[in-house]
């Protein structure tokens, strides 16, 4: 994350999760351009092993890469190749994402009031709704 909330993303890009809008790898630090956050700037950027989040100053969560499991939160399985808004108003019910983390193949996400969401591959347990379920959308806790 750099100045004025640009996002610089590098390394093996096969899932889409540098966020360039395709699958190359990128050896040095690359710039997301033009609008990659709606134009916002970005406060917190996470990344699991195949995909990358990303939080606005305006409370926004932008998710790219690998879906397989649904740690995008998108409502499928899809991989996404740039930045993809989850939709706050069915996502988390309307409130602003505060900040957010990454499991190998989940995410979680607290918002502003305070409330944790989690999404993504349920194995073990460790999205915390006492059942190894997968949850294809954030679903509070």
């Amino acid at each position: 994350l750099g100045a004025e909330g640009r996002v610089w993303t590098w390394g093996w890009g096969r899932y889409g999760q540098l966020g360039h809008n395709d699958t190359k790898d990128r050896l040095v630090p690359s710039l997301l351009v033009g609008k990659a956050l709606g134009g916002a700037a970005a406060v917190l950027v996470a990344a699991g092993e195949y995909h990358t989040v990303a939080v606005t100053i305006e409370g926004e969560l932008w998710v790219w890469g690998h879906g397989a499991w649904g740690q995008l939160g998108l409502d499928d399985k899809a991989t996404r190749l740039a930045p993809t808004l989850v939709e706050a108003g069915t996502a988390f019910g309307g409130l602003q994402v505060l900040t957010v983390t990454c499991g190998c193949f989940h995410t979680l996400a607290v918002t502003k009031e305070g409330t944790l969401w989690t999404f993504g591959k349920g194995e073990n347990g460790v999205l915390g709704h006492n059942d190894l379920n997968n949850r294809l959308v954030p679903t509070r806790i």
